[in-house]
């Protein structure tokens, strides 16, 4: 069984240059920001917190999960898609911009055991953390067998596949119109690699793909932990604006995604619950 730790302690809340820009997709951008501290502290699973301007407009930070470090040049990577206001502003900066940026936040991966292969499971924009996972797998003293399953709804929602797939000893992506990859949702190839056996499997994306991965490795007993994602305001779990239903001790109990996540075990979540609040897409 995998243990969680705060790690929260070591986190920083200061100005932060973007130092490299790229759109890597219609609607999607990878954003590299200088910040040594944030580079050197942050573990895969864990976010950051971005302030998009200096004014009251929009009010709120924008939670993004760390996708890369380079720690000899202090930096770290983001992966965003524009999806509102605060999103668009950073998809139109320039760099030499300055953010101010807490992190790094929330409680990351724990890495798995010695014994089998891991899976990771991605489903679009949650491919960022996954990226920084398998590369933490591939590490000497933490090497680890990685089979990566990359799922998106077209081609171009399939970014950063080159990065995820390079990190994998084995890769499969997935599209549901079929525009590259294999035609499908990523949940319908989950169950061969389920069926080969696997030590571990971590996995971040749609509310509704995770929790189809968490029933299939219920029924196949293996381990499963997921990087929930939530909109969120405080990101510390002050204003409890990111709650998620969770069983405990036989009742339904709420924990905060930014605090106490965003990574959980998959089988402590009322998946039930959150399908309730969801609706496909």
């Amino acid at each position: 069984m995998v243990s969680f730790v705060d790690e929260t302690a070591g986190m920083y809340a200061q100005p932060t240059q973007l130092i490299r820009h790229e759109q890597v997709a219609p609607g999607y951008h990878l954003l590299e920001f200088d910040c040594p501290q944030i580079a050197a502290a942050a573990r895969p699973g864990q976010f950051v917190h971005i302030r998009v301007t200096s004014s009251w407009e929009p009010l709120l930070r924008r939670p993004f999960s760390v996708m890369g470090t380079n720690k000899e040049e202090g930096s770290f990577q983001v992966l965003m898609r524009t999806v509102g206001e605060g999103t668009q502003i950073l998809a139109e900066a320039q760099s030499g911009t300055e953010f101010n940026i807490m992190g790094p936040l929330g409680n990351g991966f724990a890495l798995p055991g010695p014994e089998g292969e891991v899976i990771l499971v991605a489903g679009g924009i949650g491919v960022a953390p996954l990226i920084f996972l398998a590369t933490a797998l591939h590490e000497p003293n933490n090497y680890r067998y990685v089979r990566g399953l990359f799922g998106a709804r077209t081609e171009d929602d399939l970014c950063c596949w080159l990065e995820f797939s390079g990190a994998c000893d084995e890769f499969n992506g997935i599209t549901e119109d079929g525009s590259v990859g294999e035609q499908g949702l990523v949940t319908d190839f989950l169950p061969p690699q389920l069926e080969r056996g696997a030590g571990c499997l971590y996995a971040c994306g749609p509310a509704l793909m995770l929790a189809e991965v968490a029933k299939q490795c219920q029924d196949a007993e293996i381990p499963c932990y997921v990087s929930v994602e939530q909109q969120m305001g405080c990101g510390v779990g002050a204003c409890l604006g990111c709650v998620i239903p969770i069983h405990a001790s036989g009742t339904q109990r709420y924990q905060r995604v930014c605090k106490d996540g965003p990574v959980f075990d998959a089988q402590i979540v009322d998946w039930e619950a959150i399908r309730r609040g969801c609706t496909p897409g």
